[in-house]
């Protein structure tokens, strides 16, 4: 009987810790998606809090701009929310592997500890390209935790392009 209960204690208690894996208090907000001067200008504030990313949790989002047949897609630098451990790991394999350990560095990378509470403008422009009138801006969110489990994410950031006349 014992053996029991105490099986059941265990399976109650993973299920807590499972429960705790996504923390959340990071905001991605839209504050400039439109065509300027034969560019596309495009700026999202990032809000990171202390309790956005656990010790061994990182987040990595990903601003993609397509159609909706995804015929026309274009990719734009990643930012990077590391906890501390993530943090200390990442500093590892630069130091073991060189400056360029990943394919693609970030444009932006936050390290969140206990005193993180702040916002981060990610900019960006590029060349317009007439597609890019009937596309809309989405995120790409991957979360990865101990393990490197990987969750992902899509969020559609609600709009097409703003056109100046």
């Amino acid at each position: 009987m014992k053996k029991y209960i105490f099986l059941l204690i265990c399976l109650l208690g993973a299920g807590a810790l499972r429960a705790q894996t996504i923390v959340g208090d990071l905001s991605v907000t839209r504050k400039e998606l439109r065509r300027q001067d034969g560019k596309l200008v495009m700026k999202l504030d990032v809000h990171v809090s202390s309790k956005a990313v656990t010790r061994s949790q990182s987040w990595l989002i990903i601003p993609e701009l397509s159609t909706p047949d995804r015929r026309s897609v274009k990719l734009f630098p990643h930012i990077l929310v590391n906890g501390p451990y993530q943090r200390h790991m990442q500093e590892r394999r630069r130091v073991l592997c060189g400056a360029y350990w990943a394919e693609r560095q970030p444009k932006v990378t936050i390290d969140v500890d206990r005193k993180t509470d702040r916002t981060v403008t990610y900019a960006m422009e590029v060349p317009y390209e007439e597609w890019m009138e009937h596309a809309t801006l989405v995120l790409r969110q991957i979360q990865t935790s101990p393990g490197r489990k990987n969750r992902v994410f899509t969020v559609d950031v609600n709009g097409a392009v703003d056109i100046e006349k």
